[in-house]
Order: structure tokens, then sequence, then C-alpha cells
């Protein structure tokens, strides 16, 4: 009778609260004694291979996003292993509905045994009518302990405890009790400079502006160069509206505690989401105030003042120009904003434009505004795609016949040398998968030792894996120039049907610009002159 082969994966997962008590892997739930069990196990049976072990070290069970069991579950399904053994049902996971699902139905589809070593649980052996019994009480520990854990925090919330996240700009934590707060006394001046400023009537974008100007370290920037850490983020580097908006709206600089803005809906979902202000928990006089009630309730007064007049604005995410027009100098996407004037007949008109984010963030001193007109940018773009189409040197038929001459002799050079490589590296996979069942029959056999086998089998899958890859990105870039070619099949249909263009839109935009760069306003012997450059795809600056 021939002995059935497996390719087994281990799977070893050490949940969040046991971390701390496991490293030394003095207790049966530690890694190294999880690991130790189910290589000993592997050894004892016939015709099964350990091929690679999935570890999650400090990973909770209540969810399935791990990397090392989705890395296993990646595995299974390209067939490098058709085994999955873990210490006990637990390890694998504590979700009811989702554990379920993958050991009733998505293991048994791609042909994957399962055992759970502990619970006697065997996936081949069809007895299992324990599985979603003991999958019921694993998922029922996570919601206990959850339960549980919400308990505590609302009770330390109730009581002023500062419950998670870094301290507010302006404080740091209690050496001596750290969900408590005590002044940092250099961000503490910073932080009254801003609400000095706000009194005075500033805008949040001139405090921003004014805190660059002088070269003060914006909150999280600060924070890093205190822990003496390094930040490649550029949102850190300046202060912004943003920044300043928190800063100026935020209670605890009057010494109030405001705790669960945030909650989950329930253990099995942790994405976190905006609770009602009604279910806030604040605590007033938890910790030393910086900005005095007073000068509080007078910036308040300011703020809701500006949150009526910003009402009159609109910021879209979608509009005729919207991901088309860049700021030159800083390079940002500029953002659009529109607002209701009154006419002085009366009549009420929306106005529309567009402005560098940058600036509206950050103030003059890190870029300048760049703003121009939805209305002059459509009759500056509408102008200048007439004068394209008029001019007999970049004739519209002409640039889309090129193109397509162009790409179509270049798709095909590229098709042809992509399909050459193809079949030359399904070769190499062919290859290699022959060389991979070798490996396991001459292990099986005895010809070669486990040490030799390791090594070769290891070699023959990073091979296989950067070969896999290699064909990934021709597929990919073959796929990329056919797109590339349907654009210019398309580009020629909207010539055609658009050749009589009244108004731009959408659709002619999109098919034809590439970006838009707005200049900054400039006045040359007394004319107010603005440089708007149009570059567009396949061709560049016209």
């Amino acid at each position: 009778m021939s002995v059935k082969r497996y390719s087994v994966g281990k799977y070893i997962r050490l949940s969040q609260e046991s971390t701390g008590y496991h490293r030394s892997g003095d207790d049966s739930a530690s890694i190294e004694n999880q690991d130790d069990m189910l290589t000993k196990f592997i050894s004892m049976m016939p015709g099964w291979i350990e091929t690679r072990t999935y570890v999650d070290d400090g990973a909770s069970g209540a969810h399935f996003n791990r990397q090392g069991f989705k890395d296993m579950m990646e595995d299974v399904r390209t067939r490098v292993i058709n085994l999955v053994i873990v210490k006990d049902l637990s390890r694998f996971g504590r979700n009811y509905l989702e554990a379920g699902r993958y050991l009733e139905e998505e293991l048994p589809a791609l042909g994957c045994r399962f055992i759970a070593l502990t619970d006697g649980i065997d996936t081949e052996t069809g007895d299992n009518d324990i599985l979603p019994f003991l999958n019921a009480i694993n998922d029922f520990y996570v919601r206990d302990a959850s339960e549980r854990i919400k308990s505590i925090v609302r009770a330390k919330a109730m009581d002023g405890h500062r419950i998670a996240g870094l301290a507010p700009y302006g404080y740091c934590r209690n050496p001596n009790e750290r969900s408590r707060l005590i002044i940092d006394s250099y961000a503490a001046e910073v932080v009254r400079k801003a609400f000095a400023l706000r009194v005075k009537g500033m805008s949040y974008a001139k405090v921003a502006g004014e805190m660059n100007k002088e070269g003060i370290l914006p909150p999280r920037l600060y924070y890093f160069v205190r822990q003496s850490r390094e930040t490649k983020s550029v949102t850190t580097k300046t202060w912004t509206i943003r920044t300043v908006k928190l800063m100026l709206n935020n209670e605890t600089y009057i010494g109030n505690t405001i705790s669960l803005k945030r909650g989950t809906r329930s253990y099995r979902d942790s994405r976190e989401y905006k609770r009602d202000k009604s279910e806030w928990i604040r605590v007033e006089n938890t910790h030393p105030a910086i900005i005095e009630a007073e000068i509080w309730d007078k910036v308040q007064q300011l703020n809701c003042a500006a949150k009526e007049k910003a009402a009159k604005y609109k910021e879209s995410q979608q509009s005729l120009f919207s991901g088309l027009i860049i700021c030159p100098d800083c390079n940002s996407k500029m953002g659009y904003f529109s607002r209701k004037k009154t006419k002085k007949d009366g009549r009420v008109v929306n106005f529309a434009s567009y402005g560098c984010r940058t600036y509206t963030r950050s103030g003059q001193t890190v870029c300048s505004l760049h703003n121009i007109s939805e209305k002059n940018l459509k009759v500056i773009a509408l102008r200048h795609i007439r004068e394209i189409s008029a001019n007999s040197t970049l004739d519209s038929w002409r640039i889309v016949e090129s193109l397509k001459e162009r790409l179509f002799t270049s798709h095909n050079t590229d098709k042809s040398t992509i399909a050459k490589e193809i079949r030359h590296l399904e070769q190499q996979l062919h290859m290699i998968d022959n060389r991979i069942e070798q490996l396991y029959e001459h292990k099986i056999g005895g010809i070669i030792s486990n040490d030799e086998f390791t090594v070769d089998i290891n070699a023959a899958e990073a091979n296989r894996t950067t070969v896999d890859g290699r064909l990934k990105l021709l597929t990919i870039a073959a796929g990329e120039a056919q797109d590339k070619l349907n654009d210019i099949n398309k580009c020629a249909a909207l010539v055609k049907e658009k050749s009589t263009l009244e108004e731009v839109d959408r659709e002619m935009l999109e098919a034809f610009i590439d970006k838009i760069e707005i200049g900054q306003h400039t006045v040359i012997n007394g004319v107010a002159t603005q440089d708007v450059r149009i570059f567009y795809k396949y061709v560049g600056l016209c």
C-alpha cells in the first residue's frame, strides 16, 4: 500500500496578551514549544515533508488579517502545501464564523487537509462533529475578553485617565503616572502664541503661516526631534490649517480630558467609527491648563464664526479639471473651491476657482496661491485646443495617426519579445516543478538527507518565486501596451466626434490632457499676467 505524500505547513500563533509572558518559551503556548511539538509529530508520520512554518507573533485570533496566515493561505492556493497543522484550534483563530468558513469550505475545496493536534481534529477522518463547538467556545473567549477590556477602559475614562495615544502638543506624560499629563514648557508657549494670534483675528492659515515664518517646529516634527528620530513625511514638516484648527479646538488645553471619541462595532470588526458627541466621556480639571478660560471662550467664538463662513465655500473632490491642475512651484495638485456670490442686481451665482493646496494649508511662507477661476481656465483650454487643431503642423488627425503608427510598431515589437520570454519562463517553471517533484521523491526514498533536501528545496522554491514574479510582470507589461493602444483609438474617435467643440467637457480633457500648470499672477509693465501651461498626452507641452 503506497503512502500518501503531504507537504506540511506548520501554523503557529501567539496571542497579543501572551507575548509578554512567554518569550522564554517556558509555557506550552510559546512559539518555540508549538514549533517543537509540531515538528516532532511531523517527523513520525511517513510521507509527510515539513515544508514551511508560518508564524504570527502577538496577533489576535479575533480576525484573520494576519501576515503569517495570509502567506499560508497563498501557499495552499498555489499548492506549495497540502496539509496545515496547528497545536490546537484556538491557534488557527477564534472567530467562529471565519474559522468555520476556512475549515469547512475553503481548505476542503482546495484539497488541503487540516489537523489541530491537541484537539484531535483531522479533516481527513471526517469524524469532526466537535469542530463547530470548539470554534464557538474559542469565539466566546474573544467576546468575553473584549467586554471585560471595554469595561476597564470605560472605568479609566470616567476617572479622567488618558486612555491611549501620544500626549497632545504642549504636554508630556507624567513619568510617575503615565495616564496623566504634565506641561511641556517650550511647546506650551507655542500653544499660547497660537491662541494669542487667533484672538487678534488671524485665520487658521495666517496662524500657520506665522509659525512657519518664525521657523517653529510643527507638533509632529517636534515629537520626532524630541525622540531623536527622523521622519521622511512631508506633511510633518510644516504647520498647516488642519494642525492649527485641531489645536485651537482642543479642550485638553483648558485642563479637560475627552475620551472614547471612537469605537469599534463589535469584537469581530476592529474597524473604528466616530462616536456621536453624546457618547464621549468628558472629565474636567484632570491636568494643569495651558490656556485660560477667558481666552478659550474668545477663540471658540471666532472658530464658530469661521465655521459659518466656511459653509458658504465648498471644496469638491470632483470638478471639470479635478486632478489635472498642478502647482508648478510645489508640484501639488490644486484644489477646487466654490462659493456663492451676490451680484449688484441681486442675483446669486456660483463662483468656482482653483488654488494651491499647499498654500491653503500652510500659508505664503511655503508656497503661493496660483489661483485661477474655472471660467477663465475653460476659455483658455478651449482656445488652446482649437489652436492645436487648426495648426497645420500639428493637425489633430496627423497626431493621432502618427501616434497609432508609432505605438503599433512598438506594440508589435514588444509583443513578439514578450511572447518569446514568456515561453522561455514557462519552460523554466516546468523544469523547476519537475526538480521539486524529484527532490520529494529522493527525500522519501532516502536518497538525500534532510539537510540536503532543505537546502535544495529552498533554492528551488526561491528560483520558482523569481521566475513566476518575472512572468507576472511581463503579463502586466503586455496589458499596459494594449491599454495605450486603446487610449489612442479613443482619442481618435473623440477628435472626430468633437471636431466642432464649443465648450470643453470632462471626457475631452481626460482623453487629451496630461496636466495643466497654473503659474502665479505677475505684473509686467503694468499688465497683470499669468502663465498657464497645458501638457498633452503622448505629445507633451504644445
